[in-house]
């Protein structure tokens, strides 16, 4: 219990409060990491409510780290969860309606702890043998956790190749705020693009259907991300991301320290995805392009000068 929440009982003392925290769920070759709470004797992800001044991803680094022993170094937002679902009554009477921001954690550091002060033990399990006694106010973000994971198991990240091209101009038509034009975009040119990249764009495949793409090249110093989608019926189960991390970790291989992208300042959505993410703007730079060629078929015209192996890709 944080200072905050004792100071505050002291005043309305069992009546319901509005409670702020963070959990995070710990996941590791197909298992999360669950916790046997010591006061309800439920197993539970890690987390607790945020003190007075303190960010919610601090919080949730915090309090993983002194109920595991883990270090986060890195954090997935899997969502925000309130509503009378997360009303809850301590065992000591304490009634709290509860704001959990839940993370996902799958990069961490230490050695586990197996007791503490709230548990008594930490557990791996599959997503298929999850135990029944869940506490309760853990429920709505394990059943979030266990889709995003679920969709990833079933999911394929491979490289892209232009036979994957009709899939993928398709699902770029259907996404919002999609800048699209009929040189680059053009199955010619995707090829000169994957022929210069061939190591950096994926796809993101279920079922034999292609259900995200994200496009990432470099010029040697730095790298730059463009048209990265997911099929809107698949968001929000953490395709996006794994897309994204595909891509840096292809660019990082590569020997490039900074990767860049464009986005429409009107795409609200996908300016809080990539912030989310940790790209920030610049505000003492301006964008600026000059058209070279305004003829879309310029690569046809050119396409006589290919080499013989771009040839046989287009």
């Amino acid at each position: 219990m944080t200072d905050y929440i004792k100071s505050m009982r002291k005043h309305i003392g069992h009546e319901r409060l509005l409670l702020a925290g963070a959990s995070v769920f710990v996941h590791k070759d197909g298992k999360l990491l669950l916790q046997k709470r010591k006061d309800n004797k439920c197993w539970s992800d890690h987390g607790g409510g945020c003190e007075l001044g303190e960010t919610v991803e601090d919080t949730a680094k915090r309090e993983l780290f002194e109920e595991t022993g883990l270090t986060a170094n890195k954090l997935e937002l899997l969502g925000v969860f309130s509503g009378k679902e997360l009303f809850y009554t301590d065992p000591n009477g304490d009634m709290v309606s509860n704001v959990n921001i839940a993370y996902l954690c799958e990069e961490f550091s230490g050695e586990l702890k197996p007791q503490t002060d709230e548990t008594t033990d930490l557990r791996w399990f599959g997503l298929d043998e999850l135990p029944e006694n869940i506490s309760p106010p853990v429920k709505p973000a394990l059943r979030k956790c266990v889709e995003v994971l679920s969709a990833r198991q079933k999911m394929t990240i491979r490289l892209m190749t232009i036979a994957d091209y009709e899939q993928v101009y398709a699902l770029w038509l259907n996404t919002p705020n999609m800048g699209l034009n009929a040189l680059d975009d053009s199955k010619d040119g995707i090829a000169k693009y994957l022929l210069r990249n061939p190591n950096t764009c994926f796809v993101a495949e279920k079922s034999g259907e292609i259900v995200g793409v994200i496009l990432s090249g470099n010029d040697g110093r730095r790298g730059y991300i463009h048209h990265a989608a997911v099929a809107q019926n698949e968001q929000k189960r953490g395709i996006g991301t794994a897309l994204v991390n595909a891509a840096l970790a292809a660019l990082k291989s590569e020997g490039i320290t900074k990767a860049a992208l464009v986005v429409f300042e009107k795409n609200d959505e996908g300016n809080a995805f990539w912030e989310k993410r940790g790209f920030t703007t610049r505000p003492d730079l301006v964008y600026r392009n000059k058209q070279l060629c305004k003829s879309p078929c310029l690569i046809n015209k050119c396409r006589n000068d290919f080499p013989d192996y771009m040839k046989r890709l287009i």
